[in-house]
């Protein structure tokens, strides 16, 4: 790597470490990656001056100096945590890197490649290159994953090819308290070939112990009449940090659906930017966070509707304990031509103490005259009437305001079509519950 970043946020000092990391590739992907890092040198370190990043504590990245994570110590530690059934395809990355031995891709079908995105680029780098030479544009935390990942998955469905079982990529986080703040970059590519259908399931599992922060790149390109349900799992320790663009283009007559859950972390900021580029191009986007303690969760989407008769569903739910906060910033932009919209985007947060707070900005931005939108956002407390029928029927003051949060986040868990993953985050739900539920 000849690039060189600036050395003024407090976190830099750890980059020519990773720059050093980086492994050797072919002359368009160093061209690619130092690209990349220019884009992140003229961007700079996001700050509150950023309309984009004000809500976020950016103090929590740049203001530590990290190291490139190294192995876990103890090799699959976080195994026996997975939310996913073992009967799913499994790829595996711990901190950062591809556990071929912990994978379970055998039986894959025929005209489906699952692979390590280092073992990918080893195997055939130029079936890469259209992808991996795009430099993601007002995104300066993926830009510098795109300059210095390491590894990542790579994921390919050919024409008309239906999977038999969800892939589950599980991400683990094992750092090292003795070497002190560690990062990993990742950057993978989902591509489905027209008329393809996969379920993908993305858990991010982090073990206590340092501050250790995970900086991805996810890109998913979705061809005519293809259909990608996308579920994210995000499951941090009190200390963990990631940060995470998904950058999603949907072909004509294709579907993407989102079901994001966020269940920990100290920070966690997530970008999800839909392209909705060909003739009814649909999309779904669900998202369920629960939070307590000082955790913040940052969640930024944009929809841009490109053609026309392109549909979205956007919902968004919080629950917040204690000092935690939750940003939400939900704009559909509908471009000239893309008549025929029909887009929704809400947000629903319940506080369940004085001290969280929220932030919610669903909005609209469109450019064309025979379209459907609508939006809102709503920030609330338990009903004292709800409480009061529920009490009136024998049930305690703590198992009332349970029942009251659980049926709150419920909604979106049963949005889950996967039963084996609905159960299992059912369970998770209940286990997450927030310590003002349990009041007595």
């Amino acid at each position: 790597m000849t690039a060189t970043l600036s050395a003024a946020p407090a976190f830099m000092a750890g980059m020519a470490e990773a720059y050093a990391a980086v492994p050797e590739g072919p002359q368009w992907l160093a061209a690619a990656r130092a690209a990349a890092l220019a884009s992140f040198e003229t961007q700079g370190a996001p700050t509150s001056r950023r309309e984009d990043w004000r809500f976020t504590p950016i103090e929590a990245i740049a203001s530590i100096s990290y190291r490139c994570a190294g192995r876990p110590e103890r090799r699959g530690a976080g195994a026996g945590k997975a939310l996913c059934p073992l009967a799913f395809h499994q790829i595996v990355l711990e901190n950062g890197r591809l556990s071929r031995e912990r994978s379970v891709l055998s039986g894959l079908p025929k005209g489906v490649t699952v692979q390590g995105m280092a073992e990918a680029l080893a195997d055939s780098p130029d079936a890469l290159r259209a992808f991996l030479e795009k430099v993601p544009k007002g995104l300066p935390f993926a830009a510098l994953a795109a300059g210095l990942f390491r590894d990542g998955v790579f994921i390919r469905l050919g024409r008309g090819v239906r999977l038999d079982r969800p892939i589950h990529i599980l991400e683990s986080s094992a750092p090292d308290a003795s070497r002190g703040p560690a990062m990993a970059h990742l950057r993978s590519l989902i591509v489905l070939e027209p008329g393809a259908e996969a379920e993908v399931v993305e858990e991010s599992l982090g073990e206590p112990g340092a501050p250790f922060w995970s900086n991805a790149l996810i890109e998913v390109e979705l061809g005519e009449n293809s259909g990608l349900k996308h579920y994210r799992l995000q499951r941090e320790a009190h200390e963990g940090v990631r940060s995470l663009a998904t950058l999603v283009r949907v072909g004509r007559h294709a579907r993407y659906e989102s079901h994001v859950f966020t269940l920990g972390g100290a920070l966690v900021r997530k970008d999800l930017r839909v392209t909705l580029d060909g003739e009814g191009a649909h999309c779904v986007l669900n998202g369920l966070s629960l939070q307590h303690g000082r955790e913040i969760v940052d969640h930024h989407t944009l929809v841009s509707h490109e053609a026309i008769g392109g549909t979205t569903r956007q919902l968004y739910k919080a629950v917040l304990d204690e000092k935690s906060r939750f940003v939400f910033d939900g704009l559909i932009a509908v471009r000239p031509g893309a008549q025929k919209t029909d887009a929704q985007v809400y947000n629903r947060n319940l506080l369940l103490s004085e001290d969280a707070s929220v932030n919610t900005n669903p909005e609209f931005k469109i450019y064309a005259d025979d379209v459907s939108c609508k939006h809102g956002g709503t920030i609330g407390q338990l009903s004292p009437e709800a409480l009061f029928y529920l009490r009136s029927r024998g049930i305690g003051e703590g198992e009332a305001r349970r029942l009251l949060v659980y049926a709150f986040g419920s909604e979106m868990v049963e949005r889950v079509k996967l039963e084996p993953l609905r159960v299992a985050l059912a369970a998770a739900l209940r286990a997450r519950m927030p310590e003002a539920a349990e009041a007595a």
